[in-house]
């Protein structure tokens, strides 16, 4: 078998072994032509050597490099080795996995729109006879600019001519008929991508009790009601019972609008949900939780009364004329006093949040100790200690805290003590006095 490995990966450049994923070797290599950096995706068992094995090989593997889709991961080679299978793909270098984004908030057209292209995608294959059968939020990655890339076409298909043992079943984005070991239709995808939204709107995997899926807008009173009915056929147990393929399952869900639900329950006078992670009872202009900014409320229109029997009640008139003249002054008399602003009153901060301060009236100043001498000894060594210098004096306006530079008067410093003037000549010993050249002996040579 590693015979083999190598023989297949002798041809790349820079083959670096990632681990293994859903039975097969994965590596990472560039290819030696084009320098386009892939990942080989080898499964080390051998395909049956009959003529039926070999034709359905055949038809896969032309198939799945027929795939040409911007949603879709491109499938490079497809061979074997000596009855080894393996798939070579372009690498996706850029962009994250939808399973390590599944748990922050998604926005409800954010995620229409993954699973809109995820579906295209699916699609795209669908005309090209290729059934994904196994589609998770491993095999989807988004990139920062929001594009999909859909990966993992013919892999399970691979395994099941392999007869490998099928991993992952247990996966709650697997159609059930695939768990039990039927093979792959078009309606299994559509529960699969069904299952992928129902994890984005509601936060979980599709809650199932009684044998009957709970709507996602149970969990999610931002989710739109129209998406419940979609959701529900599309995750039925019986695959007869779904959509019949993906085109049909994206149809129905393009005819929703994704305007938020209105079944929630009602707020307080002036509360705002944050349209991001869905915090409820906020005033401010940005999220308290997430940071996200908010609608600014506008005033809306109230809504009619009506009588006992359900008629409207008649509007009074206000325009000119006694009747009008009257109900103006009944309301005025009716209408609570308006509250009189007091222009000196202190500051009274009443709400802090995320780029939001909502404060009172006037100024009230108040004494702060910026700064203070601290004492360098206590006890009975303290006294041999002088006072500490008193700390200056900072000017204090009523337009700000500080006075501006130009009023600010210069900080009066005490002056530091006089420093003791040292006669180093008088303190330091005397220098030996240096021999000048009469004075050094010279030596007379020998003859």
């Amino acid at each position: 078998m590693r015979d083999l490995v190598r023989q297949i990966l002798a041809g790349f450049k820079s083959v670096k072994l990632v681990g293994q994923e859903d039975g097969y070797v994965v590596f990472t290599a560039q290819e030696p032509d084009t320098q386009q950096a892939v990942t080989v995706k080898v499964l080390p068992r051998l395909l049956g050597q009959d003529a039926q094995s070999s034709r359905q090989f055949e038809v896969l593997s032309r198939a799945l490099r027929q795939l040409n889709h911007p949603n879709i991961v491109g499938v490079r080679q497809v061979g074997t080795r000596a009855g080894m299978p393996y798939i070579v793909t372009r690498a996706v270098e850029q962009g994250q996995r939808l399973s390590a984004a599944l748990d922050r908030p998604w926005d409800l057209g954010e995620a229409a729109d993954v699973v809109m292209q995820a579906g295209r995608a699916l699609e795209h294959a669908y005309n090209k006879g290729v059934v994904h059968g196994a589609l998770t939020p491993e095999n989807i990655t988004v990139d920062d600019k929001g594009r999909v890339s859909v990966g993992g076409f013919g892999l399970r298909e691979l395994l099941e001519m392999a007869g490998a043992p099928r991993q992952g079943e247990s996966s709650p984005f697997i159609a059930p008929e695939r768990a039990a070991g039927k093979p792959a239709s078009p309606r299994s995808d559509v529960y699969s991508l069904a299952a992928i939204l129902y994890r984005l709107l509601a936060g979980r995997p599709p809650q199932v009790v009684k044998g009957e899926v709970l709507p996602p807008s149970r969990f999610n009173r931002e989710a739109p009601a129209g998406f419940d009915p979609i959701l529900l056929q599309a995750l039925a147990p019986d695959p007869e019972q779904r959509f019949p393929d993906v085109k049909a399952f994206l149809a129905a869900l393009g005819g929703v609008t994704l305007a938020a639900s209105v079944h929630q329950a009602p707020a307080e006078a002036g509360a705002q949900v944050c349209p991001r992670c869905g915090t409820a009872n906020q005033s401010a202009r940005f999220c308290r939780k997430c940071g996200g900014p908010l609608a600014q409320p506008s005033a809306a229109a109230p809504a009619p009364r009506r009588q006992a029997g359900g008629a409207p009640v008649p509007r009074q008139p206000v325009g000119p004329g006694p009747a009008g003249r009257q109900a103006t002054a009944t309301a005025a008399q009716q209408r609570p006093p308006a509250p009189k602003s007091k222009l000196d009153e202190p500051i009274q901060i009443t709400r802090i949040e995320v780029g939001h301060l909502e404060i009172g009236k006037g100024v009230e100043l108040h004494e702060t100790v910026i700064a203070q001498p601290m004492p360098v000894a206590t006890g009975s060594i303290s006294a041999e200690f002088p006072e500490p210098l008193p700390m200056p004096q900072l000017k204090v306006s009523a337009s700000g805290l500080f006075a501006s530079d130009f009023e600010q008067p210069p900080l009066a410093m005490p002056a530091p003590p006089p420093m003791p003037v040292i006669d180093w000549g008088e303190i330091s010993p005397p220098m030996p006095a240096v021999p000048t050249i009469e004075d050094i002996p010279i030596k007379q040579e020998r003859p």
